[in-house]
């Protein structure tokens, strides 16, 4: 089934929302460097794809992507092509694309994130919007990275042929980055994989080694004391916008497996929203006696 918002037409489109039950899905990430081997749209791309993935096996509405995630600063030692919003402008601009899906009779909303930076400030998003008297409601799902550590678990549990897509080798590799507790985060081998298995000619893995994913530890004092700063010094540790070992290895078959697991665990969260009887009721109890 076609479950993308933009491919339908208007006459149409009600026909998605029934089979949604009402659930419409924003993919979320922003634009930014990630490392040297992959593109800057990283974090939109593989959550676009992968809510496109998840809905093929549980049919929701995949609303045009929201790529103006949270990118802080703006200074001219930026990494050229980031895009950074101010964070007012994010917030209102995500509010009222949720008030246009709700007038479209989409009562669900969720943000799949696919980009770590978001995360704080979508929890206070979801504190504004259960602030104003509303007939919807808005969650948030974040994407999460199988590879390496997920893929290793699932070998663990049960056996060495329990991830079709993987080779021998590709095996060996996981388990031995899993027993090496692999750094992962950001450009990482999660985040590589995902892209390998999407746009492989757009990874450039003879990149690697150039610039650093691990942390220069300078705020590590300030942590250590319980001092919270912006962005808890990732900048500051992690100026190269990579954090993570070198994904050496990662190929295509890791990438499509890591695809398919997400999808699958994400499809669950969908078919959870949609059968959700309590949401829009406790929603409409919590807002009872409030003044329009």
């Amino acid at each position: 089934m076609e479950t993308r918002w933009l491919y339908r037409t208007s006459e149409n489109l009600a026909e998605l929302r029934d089979a949604s039950k009402g659930v419409c899905v924003i993919p979320m990430g922003c634009v930014e460097k990630h490392g040297l081997h992959l593109p800057l749209g990283q974090d939109i791309i593989q959550a676009s794809h992968l809510a496109w993935m998840a809905s093929q096996l549980e049919t929701v509405c995949v609303f045009p992507d929201y790529i103006f995630g949270d990118v802080p600063g703006k200074s001219p030692t930026m990494p050229l092509g980031s895009i950074t919003l101010s964070l007012d402008l994010e917030i209102a601009l995500l509010e009222e694309l949720c008030e246009s899906i709700s007038r479209a009779g989409f009562k669900k909303i969720v943000v799949f994130n696919g980009h770590g930076g978001n995360k704080p400030w979508l929890s206070t998003f979801l504190r504004i919007m259960s602030a104003k008297k509303r007939d919807f409601v808005v969650v948030v799902i974040d994407i999460g990275l199988p590879a390496p550590h997920e893929m290793a678990k699932e070998i663990e549990k049960n056996g060495r042929n329990a991830i079709p897509e993987l080779t021998e080798e590709d095996v060996d590799l996981i388990l031995k980055y899993h027993e090496q507790d692999m750094k992962i985060g950001h450009a990482c081998m999660g985040e590589t994989a995902y892209m390998m298995g999407i746009s492989p000619e757009h990874v450039h893995l003879d990149r690697l080694g150039i610039e650093s994913g691990l942390s220069a530890h300078k705020t590590d004092y300030l942590l250590k004391a319980g001092i919270l700063m912006s962005n808890a010094g990732w900048d500051i540790d992690y100026a190269n916008a990579f954090s993570g070992d070198d994904p050496i290895g990662c190929n295509e078959r890791i990438g499509k497996a890591a695809l398919r697991m997400e999808a699958e665990r994400v499809s669950k969260a969908f078919k959870v929203l949609k059968e959700d009887e309590n949401l829009l009721r406790w929603l409409e109890e919590y807002q009872l006696g409030w003044n329009d």
